[in-house]
């Protein structure tokens, strides 16, 4: 008899546990309001911009043009739907299309090459630098696209070959010569000349569904060319090249010039295209405009602080153009953004010029240069969220560390700096309500003035009853923040140790992009350290000495195993770890941007953990992807702020089911439940506050049992309940927590 009951307690633990793993979910919540400087920010958890491009296209076929954003942080697409309100900009972000688009590489552009009405993708193709095509075959509703072409190509007389385009570069593909088809116009491999790659497909009569390519006009469009080290313009050119000529041999064309755009379109109405480039030794736009004609292009002047008639375009370096009517009022409108990622202007980086004239002849009058990013939480580069109560008031507020906030002084002049925005919580603890408090909280451009990639972590370091502060560096060292407030006080916190050291004296420096958490990891009742890296793997440091003088004792810089590197040289670690009913996990975040999720840590730290999932829940907001969670909304589960590369965060609530709660525990650190297994009776103990009330539920999730408590010691009669597996959800004053337990009836 003992050893059936012991059989039985095996299967129905672990046949109910695989049960709860297996619901674990959350879901993108977006309902939440942010104020920004007494403004409602409409879309706050986009998830911010940084290098974009720009296109349009109908992406829930309600007949009106969405936007269509390709970020180069992370080669990171966005889908805005378009609310379609006349002479206004009124896009509402949504996801829900993005996993309907192919994998993107460095730029993308979508227009409509085969006259169907519907647009389809250039991208760049990899590894040998050209033009990849994926066709729109939406149909009933559903968008789609499948792979038409894996590389463009073009007869460079005499040889038929990949029509080179960069990586850096972004090209011009519009009609050109006007007979219907879409032409591509591109720098050519030394980046001082435009190429013009005449589309075939009408003149060998198949109308402007084919991509039949050949260099035209001696491989200098226009008759001009760009210096090859600043960006003047030489006029009246003749061609360096005559047919017939050779493309550049491939393994010359990724090293052979540094980064080009293009933008063609008319300009004055007189039937022939204009060119609009920037380049990657440019804070400018040059506008070229076109003295001939649509068959024979000759550019006879230039503007180099472009558009002229109003604010021109200042934006550090490589500012590229997209044309396309951004305001509902059919005339297309102009949007500027940067293409060169790290050394641009990066939370005001969207240029908008509206479109003053008509669509053929267009007049651009600047609006703004925020545009999107002003209804979003965008932090610059790099977004690492913290939901912490910093005011003490007992619900969570936002913070978030970005890695580079880089600003422009109107002069093609930047600098940077390191940030933390402080959003607090004037909501209530079931319904949260952000608003932008401070961009530099706790003062910490002063206290640290030339420290960057700033990484946060909260614990009671001291044993006074508050929360103190860690933060972790770009140089991969650690500061350490006294928290003098007091408990239950708005924090205040003072550097007390920089280059905070291990217990033998020694700076603790894991190389680089320290990303610490404090956690008792051993659950010894003393805060332990882990900390990611850019390497992508954990170190783990335990806390040997006391609750109220720490002394931390490097372990491993394998923790777990753990290494989040994915096609890269770089991970980028950023641990979480909390407690599953019991049970430690751990997310993950990392460089390519999914969030790996690992289990069985708990009894293994010197073991390897279990991979549980390299995508948790399917999550990828963009590279150097971050976490934090907490709970938000007051229903006892823990909520989970998602930060990305490209600046922004994206909200996700936790799936409220009374078997898969992941709870907030901070109050059940003195938590005992025994016997358990048990034949009836159960007494359940916590020492760290009084036990409100008790829920008990079976595995079909009904409530069979509700009993009311106050007290630090209570106990449950469940003898009259049938053999199984119960759910108590034991709650305080403020938190809850669930447990399962076994009855064994005799």
């Amino acid at each position: 008899m003992p050893e059936i009951k012991k059989i039985i307690i095996i299967l129905l633990f672990s046949l109910t546990g695989n049960f709860i793993h297996a619901q674990l979910s959350f879901t993108r919540d977006t309902s939440i309001h942010v104020i920004e400087n007494g403004k409602l920010l409409k879309m706050p958890w986009a998830g911010g911009q940084n290098f974009c491009q720009f296109s349009d296209i109908d992406l829930n076929f309600d007949g009106k043009k969405d936007l269509f954003v390709f970020d180069r942080s992370g080669n990171k697409f966005s889908t805005y739907l378009n609310n379609g309100t006349p002479n206004t900009a009124d896009y509402s972000y949504s996801d829900q299309y993005t996993n309907k688009f192919p994998f993107l590489q460095s730029w993308a552009i979508l227009l409509d090459y085969n006259c169907d009405g519907k647009e389809d993708i250039f991208t760049y193709a990899s590894p040998i630098a050209g033009i990849k095509v994926w066709r729109n075959t939406s149909s009933g509703g559903n968008l789609q696209f499948t792979l038409e072409k894996n590389y463009i190509k073009s007869n460079y007389n005499p040889t038929v070959t990949n029509l080179f385009i960069s990586q850096v570069d972004i090209p011009a593909i519009e009609d050109v010569d006007g007979d219907g088809d879409m032409d591509v116009l591109t720098y050519d491999f030394n980046g001082t000349t435009v190429e013009f790659h005449r589309n075939l497909s009408v003149e060998n009569g198949y109308g402007c569904d084919s991509l039949i390519f050949q260099l035209d006009a001696g491989g200098c469009w226009g008759h001009f060319s760009e210096n090859a080290s600043n960006c003047s313009i030489n006029l009246n050119q003749s061609c360096r090249m005559s047919f017939p000529h050779e493309s550049p041999p491939l393994y010359e064309v990724e090293n052979a010039h540094s980064g080009s755009c293009s933008l063609c379109l008319d300009m004055d109405a007189d039937g022939d295209k204009d060119l609009i480039v920037g380049d990657v030794s440019c804070c400018k736009l040059t506008l070229l405009t076109n003295g001939g004609n649509a068959a024979s292009a000759n550019m006879t002047a230039y503007d180099d602080s472009f558009p002229s008639n109003t604010k021109f375009v200042q934006q550090t370096v490589f500012p590229c153009g997209y044309f396309l009517d951004v305001n509902n009022d059919g005339k297309r409108d102009l949007l500027v953004c940067p293409n060169q990622p790290n050394i641009s202007f990066n939370q005001k980086s969207i240029w908008y010029y509206q479109n003053t004239n008509t669509d053929n002849a267009p007049v651009f009058s600047y609006v703004k240069n925020d545009f999107l990013q002003d209804e979003m939480i965008d932090v610059g580069e790099g977004a690492s969220p913290f939901l912490f109560d910093y005011t003490g008031d007992g619900i969570a507020d936002l913070l978030i560390a970005n890695s580079v906030l880089i600003k422009d002084t109107d002069s093609c002049i930047t600098f940077g700096t390191s940030n933390v925005y402080a959003y607090k919580n004037t909501g209530t603890i079931t319904s949260p309500f952000f608003t932008l408090d401070t961009t530099d909280f706790a003062g910490l451009s002063s206290q640290l003035p030339s420290v960057n990639n700033l990484y946060l972590t909260f614990g009671d370091l001291d044993n006074d009853g508050d929360q103190d502060m860690m933060i972790g560096d770009y140089n991969g060292q650690l500061f350490y923040f006294t928290n003098t407030a007091g408990a239950g006080s708005p924090c205040n916190f003072e550097l007390t140790q920089s280059a905070y050291p291990d217990d033998g004296g020694t700076p603790i420096d894991v190389g680089s992009n320290a990303t610490p958490q404090l956690i008792d990891v051993d659950r010894d009742g003393l805060l332990d350290m882990i900390i990611g890296e850019r390497g992508g793997n954990l170190n783990y440091y335990k806390n040997s000495g006391t609750a109220s003088s720490p002394q931390f004792t490097w372990m491993t810089d394998s923790f777990g195993k753990v290494n989040v590197k994915y096609l890269a040289n770089y991970g980028y670690s950023v641990p979480f770890m909390f407690d599953y009913n019991g049970s430690y996990n751990l997310l993950a975040g990392s460089y390519y941007g999914g969030i790996f999720h690992y289990n069985n840590i708990d009894g293994n730290l010197a073991g390897s953990f279990t991979l549980l999932d390299s995508a948790y829940q399917k999550i990828k907001e963009g590279e150097r992807s971050t976490v934090t969670m907490n709970d938000i909304n007051g229903d006892y589960i823990l909520d989970m702020i998602v930060g990305n590369y490209r600046g922004g965060v994206s909200c996700w609530k936790g799936y409220d089911s009374l078997l898969t709660n992941i709870l907030i525990q901070h109050s059940f650190s003195g938590l005992s439940i025994y016997p358990n297994p048990s034949s009836g009776e159960i007494n359940i103990q916590n020492t760290a506050d009084k036990i409100q009330n008790i829920e008990v539920y079976d595995v079909l999730e009904n409530k069979v049992l509700i009993q009311s408590f106050n007290s630090n010691s209570c106990r449950l009669d469940l003898s009259e309940f049938e053999s199984g597996v119960y759910f108590l959800k034991i709650r305080n004053f403020k938190n809850c927590i669930s447990r399962k337990i076994c009855l064994i009836k005799q």
